[in-house]
């Protein structure tokens, strides 16, 4: 098993970490409607290393005109950024386990051209309803509109910026099965500075885990398994930009657990729906069975 404490070196490389694509050179274009900021990049060839930098973000919520939340038709939550499920309330939650397949993504035209688009599959500790903690493990798939893909591994903790995880060692492809732990050990209680294990597992393909032990100070007040459209601008700000998500199909979710019990999933009020610019359904999850679920693109 490989273990590794955060310290200020590895966080500093973290923040300078960029997505890896040959792309047009910076033009920003910010698309108005619910998705903040959302970013199309059009002009001369440039490298995506030297102008975006990736993040996960703390869930936002649809809103009418007049700030007040918006619900899907069985009452799920609509957001700007993830899809999935989560349960919010409760608290103390310490423990999380989910298992899905890496999708195979691509290039989706959307109105505005982005140039780049990315996707994470994840699961996390907190980041809802305005909670400034989320403590997550994951996979990222990205796609540009010549064909090119880019698959990854990265853990994060808010505010800081997400952590790759090295591809020579610990190689991401589509068809993978991925299988993510997040275990408090110590100190677990509501914004102590706990300790954390986080793990990843690709059946078959690696020949150990990767596992990560860190100090965080979480909520503990929910958990998600979800399908994001990461942040790639004033990740930190309350009007980050959100990426276009890319068409990764679906993917199933399976072998979910909270506190080593399987969670009590429902679409009111567990399920999160994804929507694009023009307030349609991009990203949603089907109805749970047991302790699985999948989410499908949509557009």
């Amino acid at each position: 098993m490989r273990h590794g404490k955060i310290d200020a070196r590895a966080r500093s490389r973290s923040l300078t970490f960029v997505m890896r694509f040959s792309v047009p050179a910076m033009v920003l274009a910010l698309a108005a409607g619910p998705w903040t900021d959302m970013i199309a990049v059009k002009g001369a060839a440039t490298n995506m290393r030297a102008i975006a930098q990736v993040s996960q973000a703390r869930m936002f919520r649809w809103r009418d005109a007049k700030g007040m939340l918006l619900s899907g038709p069985s009452n799920e939550t609509l957001s700007n950024n993830w899809s999935g499920y989560g349960i919010n309330g409760g608290g103390n939650y310490t423990a999380m386990q989910g298992t899905w397949t890496v999708p195979a993504v691509s290039y989706q035209s959307y109105s505005g051209s982005p140039d780049v688009e990315a996707s994470s599959t994840w699961i996390g500790v907190g980041g809802q309803d305005g909670d400034e903690t989320l403590i997550q493990i994951g996979t990222m798939q990205a796609a540009a509109p010549d064909g090119e893909t880019e698959y990854f591994a990265w853990y994060e903790v808010l505010p800081e910026t997400e952590v790759p995880i090295s591809r020579k060692q610990y190689p991401v492809k589509p068809g993978d099965t991925i299988t993510a732990t997040i275990q408090c050990t110590a100190a677990c209680a509501p914004y102590a500075l706990s300790t954390w294990v986080l793990t990843l597992t690709n059946a078959g393909s690696w020949p150990q885990p990767y596992t990560i032990t860190l100090q965080y100070a979480s909520s503990l007040t929910s958990v998600e398994w979800i399908m994001e459209g990461p942040c790639i601008k004033d990740c930190g700000s309350s009007s980050p930009g959100f990426a276009y998500m890319p068409n990764y199909g679906s993917t199933t979710f399976s072998a979910i657990s909270v506190n080593n019990t399987t969670p009590k999933l429902a679409r009111s009020p567990s399920g999160i729906i994804m929507k694009d610019p023009n307030g349609n359904a991009m990203s949603m999850p089907s109805d749970p069975i047991g302790n699985s679920f999948t989410v499908n693109f949509t557009i």
